[in-house]
């Protein structure tokens, strides 16, 4: 019997040392032994341990160590554990592997058996003093199953971690399984239960009142009070509570199961806004099964699903009422959250769907504003109300524009921008959205702003931290300001080191006056779909969102919380250097010498726009609407083009598909590229393949003018 409780953990031991890896399998393995055990073999006195002894040696647990040189054996002898069905429990891995020329250092080693086995416990082992523990904890997670030791350690120290993870690993492993069991044997326990009422009831008919009340009495003790699982009551046929337990007595706002004795179940249902009473859904059928209720506490609500019996006597009248409430809020709060994750990914699909044809269709009218406009009398009423509509295509256009970037179709190109003029626009836009009691101030503390970015996600995140600043202080008022400023090496919030020094990032700061973030909700505010918004305010994706574009872009983002006194969001950008798409200033008389422009797009009415613009500032332009017909007319006659302007979602090839086979019989052609809303366009892919320059539709005068002039200009 002592045997069987002897506990055996394996451990994994990474070293490029082999004296420590030795060391690892002494203090382990052998400094275990008791010398009392060797000198009783061997001494004058010798004598056979005792019944106490030979059972505390068979508790101490017994360690396994699995040597490895290198990460690589380490891992391989992970996977060998695992397919073995013996997985490690602790794993020793030396942090400075890659120093001796191994492919993977500790950490990645760390992170990789993590990724493996998330169970085992991890110890980090350096000899060196300085060490990113941060960095540790951010890369193998959770930082609960992370321990870091200095390098030299002393063999009790080792032996006693060691113990005392594989204790906590063995726990782990026994609540694991345990939870796996636990709704089976909720099952099995409820239907025992059942079967036993059934039993009781049979029983009750042939007993004297006392034998059945004692019954009764032992089978609703073990009923209520074995498990906490759900909220468990008794009570008589008009409703009063017998008994009940803690879960059932918290659920009503009970300090004590018997502060509810006495209580009416009747009433409490009612008062907790159950909807239907209970007393008529128990009048039908005698029975309540997985009725789903919503019960108000405060501004919230708890979701029960509720399941009554009514225990009768032998003449047939209601003798008790039993129940059980089980909570079900938190399924219910992520069965929420589905719903309105597929209305957002719905609305997506559906903005992705239409906006290409409605793109089109602003291109027409666009287009022909244009023209008219541009044929128009100097300050006549045509002139004016053209240049209306072309003002209202445009708004329509940016409309587009937020629906695509929405649904994740829209360009997502980042380039060099400056922060500066984007925050100017962004706040002229805040300030009429804004409280007028709350004071907005601007701080723009650097020259050296510019980053690597998306202007639209940028304005994103200006517009949604500027809203929850405005938010929190709409009823008392208050200051907002927004700083653009450099960063410092001594600023109070940094970025972490392993993004690069504090030097490259340039920081963009939202600060608020308001009440500040409670710090329970603090702790959430990243999470997608929380918000402490009232319904129809917010959909708690803004934070979840500016977090994800601030890592996208390499940045970090860090919440600085004062309860009382208001709430500060820093953005920290990394700081880029050049332009990564040439710019051209064309005028806008600008007139170009005669040319040939073969000019495609599956829509006539773009392509006949497309002709009367390109033919009114001097060039002779063909047109087709079909990807086959250009490139053949483009193979009979290859030198007579100087340009070619083409779609990109057009049927049977292309737009990139069409310069792909133009480019293999012309390669010095220039090419625009006219696109809506595809992902895969982006400046350095159309670049690589050999198109010159693109245009986002709706296809303007100017736009169209300055691609031309990029392209043209120096031929």
């Amino acid at each position: 019997m002592a045997a069987d409780r002897t506990k055996r953990f394996r451990v994994l031991a990474v070293d490029h040392d082999e004296s420590m890896l030795t060391l690892y399998r002494d203090v382990l393995c052998f400094e275990s032994e008791e010398p009392s055990a060797l000198e009783a073999l061997f001494g004058d006195d010798a004598r056979l341990p005792s019944r106490e002894e030979i059972d505390e040696d068979a508790a101490r647990p017994v360690f396994e160590v699995v040597q490895a040189p290198g990460a690589a054996g380490g891992l391989e002898a992970m996977e060998h554990a695992l397919e073995d069905g013996e997985p490690f429990a602790i794993a020793l891995v030396d942090i400075h592997l890659s120093d001796l020329g191994e492919e993977l250092s500790g950490i990645d080693l760390a992170e990789a058996l993590r990724e493996r086995d998330p169970n085992v416990e991890i110890v980090l082992l350096s000899a060196r003093h300085k060490v990113p523990l941060k960095e540790f904890n951010k890369r193998v997670q959770p930082p609960e199953k992370l321990l870091y030791i200095q390098k030299p350690f002393r063999s009790p120290e080792l032996k006693q971690i060691a113990l005392s993870l594989g204790s906590k690993w063995d726990a782990e492993n026994r609540l694991r399984d345990l939870n796996e069991t636990l709704a089976s044997k909720v099952e099995a326990r409820t239907s025992e239960l059942h079967a036993v009422n059934r039993r009781l009831r049979l029983d009750i008919a042939k007993r004297a009142a006392v034998l059945r009340e004692l019954q009764a009495s032992e089978q609703r003790y073990r009923l209520l009070f074995e498990k906490n699982i759900s909220g468990n009551f008794a009570a008589d046929s008009e409703g009063r509570i017998l008994d009940c337990n803690t879960a059932f007595a918290e659920m009503f706002d009970f300090r004590l199961p018997d502060d509810a004795l006495g209580a009416n179940i009747f009433d409490l249902w009612d008062r907790a806004g159950g909807g239907e009473s209970l007393r008529d859904l128990l009048a039908a059928t005698g029975r309540v099964s997985n009725q789903e209720v919503a019960f108000a506490r405060g501004p919230l609500k708890r979701h029960l699903m509720v399941s009554c019996d009514t225990v009768a006597d032998g003449e047939g009248g209601g003798e008790e009422l039993r129940g059980y409430l089980f909570d079900i809020s938190e399924p219910k709060r992520l069965e929420d959250q589905l719903r309105q994750s597929q209305k957002m990914e719905a609305l997506g699909t559906l903005a992705g769907g239409i906006a290409h044809d409605f793109n089109n269709i602003l291109g027409v009218i666009l287009g022909y504003a244009e023209i008219i406009e541009s044929g128009a009398e100097p300050d006549s009423g045509l002139e004016r109300r053209v240049g209306e509509i072309s003002r209202a295509g445009r708004r329509a256009r940016d409309l587009v524009t937020q629906i695509l970037n929405f649904s994740r179709q829209g360009p997502q190109e980042r380039h060099a921008m400056t922060l500066t003029p984007l925050v100017k626009e962004a706040l002229k836009l805040l300030r009429s959205s804004v409280p007028s009691n709350v004071a907005i101030y601007t701080r723009l503390q650097t020259n050296r702003d510019q980053v690597m970015a998306d202007p639209t996600q940028m304005h994103q995140i200006l517009l949604n931290l500027c809203g929850n600043a405005s938010h929190a202080m709409k009823d008392s008022g208050g200051t907002m300001t927004i700083t653009l400023a450099d960063v410092c090496s001594g600023d109070p919030v940094l970025p972490p080191e392993g993004l690069g020094k504090p030097e490259r990032f340039v920081r963009l700061t939202v600060s608020d006056t308001g009440p500040g973030i409670e710090p329970d909700v603090a702790e959430r505010v990243f999470d997608p779909f929380f918000t402490t918004k009232k319904q129809g305010e917010g959909t708690g994706m803004g934070l979840a969102m500016v977090h994800g574009i601030v890592k996208r872009h390499d940045g970090y983002l860090e919440l600085e919380n004062s309860p009382g006194q208001g709430a500060t969001f820093h953005v920290f950008l990394p700081r880029s250097s050049g332009l990564a798409r040439p710019e051209a200033d064309i005028p806008a008389d600008l007139v170009f010498r005669e040319g040939r422009i073969l000019f495609v797009d599956d829509e006539k009415p773009l392509t006949d726009i497309g002709r009367e613009m390109l033919e009114s500032i001097g060039f002779e332009v063909v047109t087709r609407t079909s990807s086959i017909e250009a490139l053949e007319a483009f193979k009979f006659k290859a030198g007579d083009f100087d340009l070619i302007i083409t779609d990109q979602s057009m049927p049977n090839m292309t737009g990139m598909e069409f310069a792909h086979e133009v480019l293999k019989i012309r390669p010095d052609i220039p090419i625009i590229l006219c696109t809506g809303f595809s992902d895969a366009v982006s400046y350095e892919r159309l670049r690589d393949i050999g198109i010159g320059d693109f245009i986002m539709k709706p296809i303007l005068k100017h736009d169209l003018m300055a691609s031309i002039g990029r392209l043209l200009s120096g031929r």
